[in-house]
């Protein structure tokens, strides 16, 4: 990783598009059902904490930060990209959420909070584009208060959807990413409307190990969703199928090894 790569991806990053796409992507009805479960999980892990605040580090659209407020939650919502929070803002005006909801521009690497600022953090499939992972991690430990939880959400590098889709892109020979492995996970690079955008699959193992080493106590490993396959089969009878084995998987079967999606629930220990 270097300065150069950092900036073209916090580049695209600033675009709407991206978000836009992501929207279209994720906030399906039928990912509602999933997201409600994975909410009531991290309501669930977020225990003895001494307030009612939650800031939502990378909230983009604001849909994470909705969830939030159904659970009993006061929000602040943070995002790197300005035109993001334009639209998240349009989305609120108007509704329940508008007062509940604190909405401020803010790169994850460089967070203008003071240390041990809140008792619960939720950074929810935002580390994945962020080139210097590293720092972000630092960040994050460094703005929760001892005793207090960190939830994150990331794509698993061992899980069976990417073991599955890099074998059949080298087979047939269809890799259009640049593709870098490196200690934190799979780097994808590709070329969007909009610039560069990096999407890394995690080496969870080295996840955790960087929490730690930020000291951060890994707390809680659970499945999210087995697969994000729904936004790219082209029938509606498959995504159907999908959804159905994500909800089985999560509701049941929980482990997160061979699921694309982990959520992982930290704790800094008390002073």
């Amino acid at each position: 990783m270097n300065d150069n790569q950092s900036k073209d991806a916090e580049k695209t990053l600033k675009q709407t598009a991206i978000h836009d796409e992501w929207v279209d992507n994720y906030r399906t009805p039928q990912n509602e059902i999933f997201y409600n479960m994975a909410f009531d999980f991290i309501r669930d892990s977020f225990i003895n904490s001494d307030d009612n605040i939650v800031l939502d580090a990378g909230c983009g659209s604001c849909a994470k930060s909705k969830n939030l407020v159904d659970r009993g939650y006061t929000v602040i919502g943070t995002d790197l990209s300005e035109s993001a929070l334009v639209l998240a803002r349009e989305e609120l005006k108007g509704t329940m959420y508008d007062s509940r909801i604190e909405l401020r521009c803010e790169n994850l690497t460089q967070l203008t909070f003071e240390n041990d600022s809140f008792s619960k953090v939720v950074c929810w499939g935002v580390l994945m584009h962020i080139p210097d992972v590293e720092k972000a991690i630092s960040e994050l430990a460094r703005i929760v208060k001892p005793g207090g939880y960190l939830a994150i959400s990331e794509g698993n590098m061992m899980s069976m959807q990417t073991r599955t889709l890099r074998l059949i892109k080298k087979i047939l020979n269809r890799e259009r990413a640049d593709v870098k492995i490196v200690p934190a996970g799979i780097e994808n690079w590709e070329e969007t409307v909009d610039g560069r955008l990096m999407t890394r699959q995690a080496n969870i193992k080295w996840l955790i190990n960087e929490f730690e080493n930020n000291g951060m106590i890994l707390e809680k490993r659970r499945a999210g969703q087995f697969s994000e396959l729904y936004w790219v089969v082209p029938t509606n009878i498959l995504k159907t199928m999908i959804h159905l084995l994500n909800k089985i998987w999560f509701k049941y079967i929980k482990l997160p090894g061979p699921a694309f999606g982990n959520i992982l629930i930290f704790k800094k220990p008390e002073n």
